[in-house]
């Protein structure tokens, strides 16, 4: 019950500040709507750089600032220096909506980047499209939020949140029938992406049903607070199960936690999958130890593809001292390609024109060639991994895979 008086608390008040902006809207042309000023192109957005999302935002925040000074010393877009207002929403959905005003209404930005995490991006949804502005948007997933956008997001997420699990139960197909599990536990954050994970949209995907699908019986499936830390009696519960298939569908932090968690009790299932949040490609990752051999992960691209920028941003992130690239890194990357190339390709800022534009195109990005479906989320595609040994590889689709799928 507190939940959802909380979800129509947040859409009370984004239908507010909706009115509002559509008022401030100007026939859907957005700040700079010409494309023919002189100052700065302003490209703005809300990360929680504070906060439970600040170890993702942070990502965000780095390939923003580094593609700014890339594209700069190239002269820019139209001709126009770049400038990035990037506030921080400290990972809460009434700071977002308040920031997201302001950036459209006395900032007047030309061009704007959707917030991390579902559930404080879902809320800005409905406030851009009144005030007709594209969301480009490599910061979360949600099928019915793009839905809702009826064209005005386009996202770069290549796997919305009914198809999390996909790959990953087409990975175990794979796998020698002596190895392959019978008994699913899932273990689900209380959060919008994660339910529909779970769950599915609209009477399709989710882990449920893929488990279903393919003659394997769901056992023990438990939904916790975002706040939780201790998982031990869960875990417990699962293991008393006979669960062989451990689907974790959570946040960076909470998926941590978990496989650390298990690892102390011993509990060795023949899959463990972090199939929520991409805590897997995370820098903190090779720091939980032993805790990650064999546990699974999924993404968007693998540097083995050598998609368009794929060097750049393999580059950017050995800058940093990261061993593998955040998933983070591929689609905030991949959403700044978007953009460039929109811009670009029409020569202008005009919302209308962009939006068009966008959607008559195939953009050439990081993560592979986009022709965006008419909701704006592109067509299929994940990429298992695996770590074994410290090591993280691709093991799911074939055509990407370094190395086999394996289960204890």
């Amino acid at each position: 019950m507190a939940r959802t008086a909380r979800k129509l608390s947040l859409a009370g008040a984004a239908g507010m500040l909706a009115v509002t902006l559509a008022a401030c809207a100007s026939g859907g042309g957005g700040g700079g709507a010409s494309g023919g000023g002189s100052g700065p192109i302003k490209i703005g957005g809300t990360l929680g750089l504070t906060g439970i999302l600040s170890a993702s935002s942070q990502e965000y925040q780095a390939v923003y600032q580094d593609w700014a000074k890339q594209v700069n010393a190239s002269g820019g877009l139209l001709g126009r220096k770049v400038v990035m207002d990037i506030k921080n929403d400290n990972s809460t959905p009434s700071t977002a909506q308040s920031e997201y005003q302001t950036l459209l209404t006395s900032d007047n930005v030309d061009l704007l980047l959707a917030p991390y995490a579902t559930f404080i991006g879902a809320p800005i949804v409905p406030m851009v499209k009144s005030a007709g502005k594209i969301l480009f948007n490599g910061g979360f997933v949600g099928k019915q939020y793009f839905q809702q956008a009826d064209g005005w997001m386009v996202g770069t997420y290549t796997y919305q949140e009914p198809d999390y699990t996909r790959g990953l139960f087409e990975a175990i197909k794979g796998l020698p029938p002596s190895q392959r599990p019978t008994k699913v536990g899932i273990l689900t954050n209380d959060n919008p992406f994660t339910l529909v994970a779970r769950d599915g949209y609209q009477g399709q995907g989710g882990a449920i049903r893929y488990a279903n699908q393919d003659g394997l019986k769901v056992v023990f499936s438990q939904t916790y607070s975002a706040t939780t830390t201790d998982f031990t009696a869960a875990l417990q519960r699962a293991q008393a199960q006979g669960v062989d298939m451990l689907v974790i569908l959570g946040l960076p932090n909470d998926e941590d936690a978990i496989v650390k968690q298990a690892h102390v009790l011993g509990f060795t299932p023949k899959v463990m999958c972090t199939c929520g949040s991409q805590a897997t490609t995370l820098p903190n990752w090779p720091q939980l130890g032993a805790a990650t051999n064999g546990v699974i992960g999924t993404t968007v691209a693998w540097p083995n593809q050598h998609n368009p920028g794929m060097q750049t941003v393999v580059n950017f992130a050995k800058a940093r001292g990261e061993s593998v690239v955040p998933t983070y890194d591929f689609v905030a990357y991949a959403s700044l390609q978007v953009i460039q190339q929109a811009v670009e390709g029409a020569k202008t800022l005009n919302q209308q024109k962009l939006r068009a534009y966008i959607h008559s195109h195939t953009f050439k990005t990081v993560i592979g060639d986009i022709r965006y479906n008419a909701d704006g989320t592109t067509p299929f595609s994940e990429l298992i991994t695996q770590t074994v040994n410290g090591r993280q590889q691709p093991v799911w689709p074939g055509s990407v895979a370094t190395a086999k799928l394996t289960a204890p």
